[in-house]
Order: structure tokens, then C-alpha cells, then sequence
């Protein structure tokens, strides 16, 4: 009854309104219409109340970054807890060299991975108690206001940082670093390197800047290259022979890269020890696969053989042997595979020589089964490895005086040169399939790892990034892949890795070292 009274009520203004005493034949809104549209007001009040979840985290500062902890792999524990800015422990235990990490003053603030949130980039600077001071740069991002260290780059050894700074998401670094003839102590070369945060992953963003001479079709040229190469180059190829210690008997093994099976070869003799634990390799395979050259013993303390094993025919042939006592390591094939290069170590562990045998047993010179190509004249030591490029130059490691460098010299013995001359162990140098790059390992940050370098020395860059050791490294026969020997697990195995030191892969269970990758 309510109702139809409403409605006559409405009827009635409506007509009153329009001024005329006739109906109109226009449909009447039903009268529940307006309802809706006066709960509306109610209905959008809720959306304007404080968004009280949504809350701002505190900014990083300064100090909450000098109190942070930071992945750093020169310590024990691969973690570095400052305290103000500062961490230090042993080198080793008892030792009084101290690893010393501090955090630079040099930061920047701003949003690293686009969560509208500003994170920070962070420089430390660490000493593993030689004379080297690394500066690695970080990306923090901020985790309710705490400091959380995601991403890591070295950007140096000894350079002079003058600003860091976040722009667009990219951290921009201006520094000092050395030039091509600067000492490492007195850098002079100005550079700006800049990085972006992926995956995780500090990666490098810093245009490539072509060369005054270089025509602008090789720049257009080099970017497919480049990009030719994926994150994970091509399956490799070929086999990898390896040395394992079997139930106290050393033996050399294969790995074939494409059926993953391991086969027993031959045995190189009881308590090997290789080149007086300097790493160097005892096994190294002809240009044309066809042979292997290794080292072998008859017993502890007892001289050492240079050998040939053919595969196809599984027969063993001896070239020459040292003294007693004495040692051979590291032998080397020339590129047309007719010589073999080799250590000897003398029978007093004080003198070593670099020499040469024909592959096929004739004389070197002179009715001399070996030839010459450097001693030790000067008191240097031998510390690990000779390898023959494809241009017939020689890569080893020895020192003088303290560390050891890689040097390359031709092979006759001269152009010695010194390429690494740096305070850390740099030792088992090998060249790449073309020449054109050096693989190797040292002591940088107080554990092996290996490292990759142009033929010259320059373009120095560190491709294994573990906490474990890693040493002994060999070429696939395309270039992309290394191998190289591991305690990354609970025993020593083989691995590899692409050139970058990603796809890391084990290769080898039940043990293996020193592995040499057919051609």
C-alpha cells in the first residue's frame, strides 16, 4: 500500500513538472533503481581508508652497510660479518698474514631490481695477506630496511675509485685502473664500468668501444660473433683423458664426452708424485690423437720415464728418462706433432731444464736423444705446467724469486716474457685451440682458480668463481669449453665450464685430476 501511494506521489510531480494534465507514455524508473545509487557513496568509502600495509622500508645507510655480511670467498666460511666496515682473520691457522676486508665510504642508493625500493651498490676492498687489495663491487638490496649483499663483480686489483653511483637501475663506477704499461701500484688509465642486476647477477653493461683503425664492418661483424656464442655454447666433443690414484695405483682413464663412459687406459706406476707437487700434468695428447705422451714411474723415489700410449694398438713406447730421484712433468706436443716438450727435474730437486724429444725416437741433435731449450742458470724454480700453441710458442710457469708468473719465450729459448708478474701463484698455463688465449691457474684470492688472458698478458679475467679449488685446466677442441679439476664435491672429479665459467657440469665420480682434452 506504501508503494502505490509513492508511485501517485511521483505521478503527480512528475505532471506538475512538466506542466500538463496528461499522463505521459514514457516508461516510470522503477522506484528500487535509485536505491543502488544511494549505497554507492557507502560502498566507495572503503578504498580511502590508509593504506596501512604498504609502508615505505627504512632507507640503507652507511653504517647498516659497514654492519652487514658479505659473501666473500677468500675467507674460511666464504662469509665476511663487519664489524664498522672492517673483517679480518688468519690466512691460515697460527699464520700471522691476516685476509683484511673493508667496506669504502664510496656507495650510491637507488632502485637496483624495480621495486620502486632504494637498494645499494657497495665497494669492499680485500687483502688475503699478499700485497694484492681487491676491490669487488655489490649490489644490496633492502629487505625491510636490512642490507641484503645478492651480486658481486671484481672491478680491480690496486685501482683508485672516485665515484659510484645508480642511475636508471644501472650502477655506474668511475675509477682508476692500470693502464697497458702502468705498475700496479700507480694506475693512470680513467675508466667508467657499468653493471646491471640480472638474475641475481651483476652483469657487465659497459659499451664496447671499437678501436680508431678498426673499419666500421668489422663492429658490425664482431656483434654476431659475439651473440653467436649462447649461454650454453654447443655439447663438446672429443675425450678427456684424466689421471686417478686406483687403490693406491695411478692410472690414466678416459671420458667421452658423448656416451659419458669411462674406460680404464694404462697404468703410470705406484706413488706417482707430479713434479714435486707443483700441479703440473703428466699426459698430453698428439695433434692428431693418435698418441699420448706420459709420465710414468717404476716406484716412490725412483726416476721417472717419458712414454707414448697408441690407443688403437695399445702399445707403450719410452722416449727418455731422468735420474734418480729426478722427475719429468708437463709434456707438451709441437704443433706438427714430430717433438715433445718437456720438464726435467734433476735428481737434487734444485736444478730444471725445459728440453725436447723427437716423437719418433731418433736423436734431438747430435746423437743426443734430448735437446736444451732453457735451464735454470739464474736459480729459478719450476712451479707447474708448459704447454706449445698452435704458432709454436711455449707457456710455463716458473719464479725467480717468490711467486710464480706465466711467461711464454719461443721454442728455441728466447723472447722470454714475463705475462702475469703478479705477487700470487699463476702456474699450469695452456693455450686455447687458436693461439690466441692463455687458460691458468693462480692463488688470487687465497684458493686456485683459473683464469683466462690474452696471448699477450692483457685482457686478464677470472672465469671460476667457486669456494673450493680449482685447478689444472684444458681446452675443448672448440674453444668454448674448459675442464679442470675440482673439490667441489667430497672428492676431487673432473669439471667443466663454458669460457664465461658458467654451465658448470661434472663430468667424473670416484676421483680425477689433471685432465688433457683431445684435439
Amino acid at each position: 500500500m506504501k508503494h502505490r501511494i509513492l508511485i501517485l506521489f511521483l505521478i503527480v510531480v512528475i505532471v506538475t513538472a512538466c506542466g500538463s494534465p496528461t499522463p505521459t507514455p514514457t516508461p516510470i524508473p522503477s522506484p528500487t533503481l535509485p536505491l543502488p545509487t544511494m549505497a554507492l557513496p557507502t560502498a566507495t568509502l572503503a578504498p580511502t581508508r590508509p593504506p596501512a600495509p604498504t609502508a615505505t622500508p627504512a632507507p640503507l645507510t652507511l653504517a647498516a652497510l659497514k654492519n652487514a655480511e658479505y659473501p666473500v670467498e677468500a675467507t674460511a666460511t666464504g662469509k665476511a660479518k663487519l664489524v664498522d666496515g672492517a673483517y679480518q682473520e688468519p690466512v691460515a691457522p697460527n699464520s700471522a698474514s691476516k685476509i683484511d676486508v673493508r667496506l669504502s665510504d664510496t656507495f650510491a642508493l637507488g632502485d637496483l631490481d624495480g621495486d620502486g625500493v632504494n637498494d645499494a651498490a657497495a665497494v669492499l676492498t680485500i687483502n688475503s695477506g699478499g700485497t694484492g687489495t681487491f676491490y669487488h663491487l655489490f649490489a644490496v638490496l633492502n629487505q625491510g630496511g636490512a642490507p641484503k649483499p645478492i651480486a658481486s663483480m671484481l672491478l680491480g686489483d690496486r685501482i683508485k675509485l672516485n665515484a659510484v653511483t645508480i642511475q636508471s637501475g644501472e650502477i655506474v663506477v668511475d675509477l682508476v685502473t692500470q693502464g697497458p704499461k702502468d705498475a700496479m701500484t700507480k694506475p693512470t688509465l680513467q675508466a667508467t664500468r657499468k653493471f646491471k642486476l640480472q638474475d641475481s647477477k651483476l652483469a657487465s653493461t659497459t659499451p664496447v668501444t671499437p678501436t680508431a683503425t678498426a673499419r666500421p664492418t668489422s663492429a658490425v661483424t664482431a656483434q654476431p660473433r659475439a651473440s653467436a656464442t649462447p649461454l650454453k655454447p654447443a655439447a663438446p666433443k672429443g675425450f678427456l683423458a684424466f689421471h686417478r690414484n686406483d687403490q693406491g695405483i695411478d692410472r690414466v682413464f678416459t671420458f667421452d664426452l658423448e656416451t659419458k663412459t669411462v674406460r680404464g687406459l694404462f697404468d703410470v706406476g705406484p706413488g706417482l708424485d707430479i713434479a714435486e707437487s707443483t700441479g703440473a700434468s703428466l699426459l698430453a695428447w698428439s695433434p692428431d690423437n693418435s698418441r699420448i705422451a706420459y709420465v710414468s714411474t717404476r716406484g716412490k723415489d725412483q726416476s721417472n720415464s717419458l712414454r707414448l700410449y697408441d690407443p688403437r694398438l695399445g702399445t707403450n713406447t719410452g722416449l727418455t728418462s731422468s735420474d734418480n730421484l729426478g722427475g719429468i712433468s708437463s709434456p707438451t706436443w709441437s704443433p706438427d706433432g714430430k717433438q715433445i716438450a718437456f720438464v726435467r727435474l734433476a735428481g737434487n730437486k734444485l736444478g730444471w731444464a725445459v728440453q725436447i724429444v723427437n716423437a719418433d725416437g731418433t736423436p734431438c741433435v747430435e746423437n743426443k736423444q734430448w735437446c736444451e731449450v732453457k735451464g735454470n742458470p739464474q736459480g729459478e724454480q719450476f712451479r707447474g705446467g708448459l704447454n706449445w700453441s698452435k704458432q709454436g710458442i711455449l707457456a710455463l710457469g716458473f719464479n725467480v724469486s717468490g711467486s710464480n708468473d706465466v711467461y711464454t719465450m719461443n721454442a728455441n729459448g728466447t723472447g722470454l716474457k714475463n705475462l702475469t708478474n703478479h705477487p700470487a701463484d699463476d702456474s699450469m698455463p695452456v693455450w686455447s685451440p687458436d693461439g690466441k688465449l692463455i687458460a691458468f691457474t693462480a692463488r688470487r684470492d687465497n684458493r686456485p682458480q683459473i683464469y683466462v688472458m690474452n696471448a699477450d698478458g692483457s685482457g686478464l679475467r677470472r672465469v671460476s668463481q667457486s669456494t673450493s679449488p680449482d685447478w689444472s685446466p684444458s681446452w675443448s677442441p672448440d674453444g668454448n669449453w674448459i675442464a679442470f679439476a675440482s673439490t667441489r664435491g667430497s672428492e676431487t672429479n673432473i669439471f667443466m665450464m663454458d669460457t664465461r665459467g658458467g654451465n658448470v657440469t661434472q663430468l667424473t665420480t670416484g676421483g680425477g685430476d689433471y685432465p688433457a682434452w683431445s684435439h
